[in-house]
């Protein structure tokens, strides 16, 4: 497995941002990179991907994934446009790479599940079609910013879309703010997970049996090891499964520095990564 972590620029530009995870025994990243980055330009990358080839060749740390966190179903036609074209972009600058894999959202339409699934029906085939004609992955993550939070929403989407190149970018954060079972949940759709975010949770029950879920702030984000997650459970159903890739701590704990933060959540998850 590579242990890494994702970014969006947060420690300097692309080769900065390398140098410093090979300095501190990072083996990859994985990128933010929404439309009109600075950090990580798409259209520079299709044109000519030989500078960010070489960059990591230099600093012997691999870029694991890019991806875009926003709505190829937005409701807003020009948003909705300009958002599925871009994931069709990534694809296309993953494929001259040759990273395996893309992550991102699926998006969210108002209304419900199904509702969703008749606009993700509209827009998604091409961007999956071109997944499989480049043979790169789309890793979508399970984040209630867009529809596919759940399992049997996984389930539905899979099924609509009916391509193996679709999975999940597998975060167990978000299945434990929701009281569903991550383990579980990663056991089931073992197969299907392309990329992982490393980050943990803590439920704040104390706040919980005064205020309800209905007040925020009684699930925090928190780094590996600091939350309640079962890391071993999770990774021995990742061996079951023979997930073999990128481990990508996310960073969004409220009490640790950036840097700091990564480095603590490496040295938890150096113990379970090989």
């Amino acid at each position: 497995m590579l242990l890494g972590f994702f970014t969006g620029g947060q420690l300097g530009d692309l080769r900065r941002t390398l140098e410093w995870a090979a300095k501190h025994g990072f083996q990859s990243i994985s990128v933010a990179a929404p439309p009109g980055s600075k950090f990580f330009d798409v259209g520079e990358v299709i044109k000519d991907p030989r500078p960010v080839r070489e960059l990591q060749e230099s600093t012997g740390v691999v870029i694991s994934a890019i991806g875009f966190y926003g709505n190829p179903i937005d409701p807003d036609p020009s948003t909705r446009k300009l958002h599925s074209e871009h994931f069709e972009r990534l694809i296309e600058a993953a494929h001259r790479l040759e990273l395996p894999v893309v992550t991102g959202w699926i998006g969210k339409y108002p209304g419900d599940v199904d509702r969703n699934l008749q606009e993700i029906k509209k827009v998604w085939p091409p961007i999956v079609k071109r997944a499989e004609d480049l043979n790169v992955k789309i890793a979508i993550e399970n984040c209630p910013g867009n529809i596919m939070y759940r399992p049997d929403i996984w389930r539905a989407v899979f099924e609509e879309l009916g391509s193996p190149a679709l999975g999940l970018e597998f975060d167990p954060s978000h299945l434990i703010c929701q009281m569903i079972d991550a383990v579980k949940a990663a056991d089931e759709f073992g197969g299907r997970i392309y990329h992982i975010h490393a980050k943990d949770a803590q439920v704040l029950w104390d706040r919980v049996r005064e205020l309800g879920i209905t007040v925020g702030g009684w699930c925090p984000h928190r780094l590996p090891g600091y939350g309640q997650f079962d890391w071993a459970a999770f990774f021995s159903v990742l061996r079951k499964h023979n997930y073999n890739y990128a481990v990508s701590i996310e960073h969004e704990d409220p009490f640790f520095k950036y840097e700091e933060g990564l480095i603590l959540a490496k040295k938890f998850l150096e113990r379970f990564v090989i």
